[in-house]
């Protein structure tokens, strides 16, 4: 991991990237943490645009408040009542 700070070190945008893509880089802004610059693939890519999908949201947040009324099943459950209905 490496550290800079803002103001005494400024990289450009290129040379971030190619300093994260040898590990995480963090910016500090008034000796804090301000800005980490890591690599990431297709999986990170496609879990961060999922998690900033409205449509997904609202089916989680409507599938969390079913679970809270009407309760659920264990995954044990779950897994048995799909092997049987084969």
């Amino acid at each position: 991991m490496t550290t800079l700070m803002l103001g005494r070190d400024n990289p450009s945008l290129s040379t971030l990237i190619e300093m994260a893509a040898k590990g995480i880089v963090i910016v500090e802004r008034g000796n804090k943490p301000a800005f980490a610059f890591m690599p990431v693939d297709e999986e990170d890519l496609r879990t961060w645009q999922l998690g900033e999908n409205p449509d997904f949201l609202e089916i989680m947040r409507r599938s969390w408040a079913r679970l809270q009324t009407e309760g659920g099943i264990s995954l044990t459950e779950a897994r048995h009542r799909l092997l049987t209905e084969q």
